[in-house]
């Protein structure tokens, strides 16, 4: 193939977007695969902000970025990383790019473009023409680009580490409930059923224990009355009454039970 002429053009955002009448243009003679480096003087801009780059304007294309280099009003020179590079391609093979239509552009990070100068580009336009359009279009629907790739890499990676955290959590919280469970006290309340689900539920415990500290109490008061009062007859045989203890503990157990409902319902209040 002859060389043929090709125009690219570099685009400058002053704070107003990309405008034809901030851009600059140079022709250049293409031979595909040949190394083109095109030098543009930003100098007549007062302010800049953003840096596009347009290879070609004739036709589709694939083209290999090289590098970019900026060069600054302090006079610093930087060579763009390619992840500060974002493109318009329909496919991408980083460094190379095709381009399915006639409109290439390359867009450096705005934060790279403050107080512009120079910039020199460096590119080799490897293909012209759309003779090979359905191969591409072929590749377009099964490539990801290396960005894509990344950004996939980096929710998969988020994802397994949440995946972790969560297997983390999960055995701590297995080991606490195996620890939980290995206690008379919550192995009771676990297992009680019916009547008993009552006496050992949750709190309930500490009120039964209460009801029956405070029926013992009475019967043992009950039965040293008995046992110290004057004159008793010699042949009065002092038994251990479990009925009346019974009653004596129902009654302290559903007394208690009642004033500490009433307590917590004056502490919900408070704190609603």
């Amino acid at each position: 193939m002859e060389n043929r002429r090709l125009t690219a053009e570099v685009f400058i955002d002053t704070g107003k977007d990309f405008r034809p009448e901030d851009s600059l243009s140079a022709e250049y003679a293409c031979a595909l695969g040949e190394t083109q480096t095109l030098e543009f003087d930003l100098s007549e801009f007062e302010h800049t902000c953003g840096f596009r780059f347009d290879p070609l304007l004739e036709d589709s294309s694939m083209v290999k970025l090289l590098e970019v280099l900026l060069t600054y009003e302090d006079g610093e020179t930087k060579s763009i990383d390619w992840k500060r590079i974002k493109t318009n391609s329909d496919v991408d093979f980083e460094p190379i790019f095709v381009y399915l239509h006639k409109d290439p552009k390359f867009f450096v990070d705005e934060a790279l473009c403050l107080k512009l100068k120079k910039a020199v580009v460096k590119f080799q336009v490897l293909e012209l023409g759309l003779e090979e359009k359905e191969y591409w279009q072929e590749i377009k629907k099964h490539s990801v680009s290396e960005k894509e790739k990344e950004q996939l890499l980096n929710k998969l990676e988020m994802a397994m580490n949440q995946n972790h955290a969560l297997e983390q959590e999960n055995r701590r919280l297995k080991i606490e409930e195996a620890d939980i469970y290995s206690s008379g006290i919550w192995k009771l309340q676990h297992d009680a059923r019916g009547p008993l689900k009552v006496i050992f539920g949750k709190g309930n415990i500490l009120t039964f224990l209460a009801a029956v500290y405070l029926a013992l109490c009475s019967e043992l008061f009950i039965f040293n009355s008995l046992y110290y009062s004057t004159p008793r007859p010699n042949g009065q045989v002092l038994n251990f009454s479990f009925f009346r203890f019974g009653m004596v503990w129902l009654g302290a157990f559903v007394l208690i039970a009642v004033i500490n409902g009433l307590i917590q319902k004056g502490y919900r209040r408070e704190f609603t």
